[in-house]
């Protein structure tokens, strides 16, 4: 189950005694080796999809199926459990097999893990790949293109995985839920009602294939998803008299060098025709995305209301 939004900050990183040391183990993956030494420090994803397994080659595969019948696992669970179960068992196959993540069920990136602190996330992701309702979050850094022999030729960029967890539709919005049952009950909005229009916004902003979260603008959006409740919040409070008309992004040259993005949602009122627009911005200047005004907190609940400086095209 994935905890409430809080308990993951944003700008944490990882813990020291997590991390490798920069050189290959005994049982790293030519894909993880890619990753790690040719990375650029400058182009990051938060991208959310599914973990899948590939079998470079015909020779791995066979292995593979070997070291399954000897664990008697050729049949009942399903097929990524099972695959999970048995690369927990050969660590020797785990290293070697590639794992792809897919988003919208195309391929979208190699996944390469840092450090062997991810090995535990990356099996968790892998035995819910079966589930329709499981999701996957990769955090990481964009490396080289993979050549077609690493992965059973499949052509996609490595991605140094610095961060994963993987969770359910059903816990992520329970968990959501949870984080904001103040604010739930002082708007008298129902937990069914709120439930429903989180669902749809949470498709609405993760189904399209276009959103690999490499761009800025992705990586905010789906950083939004899952660490800011202020977005359903918003858009569920407005539900019965709004619409959601559309989401909209702006870049923004922030002080001090950094970059934000502004997330904009704009609300058509029904009855009126008038629109409503509300804001927030996410720095992603580093790997780690955060609400520009949290200052080391989740920020505000509430968005802002958005308008437009005519001189900048910035939100005032």
């Amino acid at each position: 189950m994935i905890p409430p939004a809080s308990d993951y900050p944003a700008d944490t990183a990882m813990p020291a005694d997590a991390m490798t040391d920069g050189t290959p183990s005994e049982h790293a993956s030519c894909p993880t080796c890619a990753g790690r030494h040719h990375a650029p420090t400058g182009q990051f994803v938060y991208a959310l999809g599914r973990i899948e397994a590939r079998f470079p080659g015909l020779g791995l595969e066979r292995e593979f199926q070997q070291r399954e019948r000897a664990m008697g696992h050729a049949g009942g669970a399903h097929r990524h459990e099972r695959m999970s179960a048995v690369l927990e068992q050969n660590p020797h196959i785990a290293a070697q097999l590639c794992y792809v993540l897919t988003i919208g069920g195309s391929p979208a990136y190699i996944v390469a893990p840092a450090g062997q602190y991810l090995r535990k996330s990356l099996f968790e992701a892998l035995a819910l790949g079966d589930s329709t309702d499981a999701c996957v979050v990769v955090v990481g850094r964009i490396g080289p293109m993979a050549p077609a022999s690493v992965c059973g030729g499949i052509l996609a960029p490595v991605v140094m995985c610095d961060q994963m967890y993987t969770f359910r539709r059903g816990d992520w919005l329970a968990s959501l839920i949870t984080s904001i049952e103040k604010a739930l009950a002082e708007r008298q909005i129902e937990h069914a009602h709120f439930g429903e229009v989180a669902s749809a916004l949470f498709t609405r902003l993760t189904q399209s294939t276009e959103n690999v979260g490499a761009s800025d603008v992705h990586r905010a959006l789906n950083y939004l998803i899952m660490q800011h409740p202020g977005i359903f919040l918003s858009a569920a409070e407005r539900h019965e008299r709004h619409l959601l008309d559309r989401i909209d992004t702006r870049v923004i040259q922030a002080p001090g060098a950094r970059k934000q993005v502004a997330v904009i949602l704009s609300f058509i009122e029904t009855s009126t025709g008038l629109t409503e627009r509300l804001f927030t911005r996410v720095d992603v200047t580093d790997e780690w995305p955060f609400v520009a005004d949290a200052d080391g907190g989740r920020g505000a609940l509430g968005l802002m209301p958005y308008l437009e400086s005519a001189l900048l095209g910035m939100p005032l």
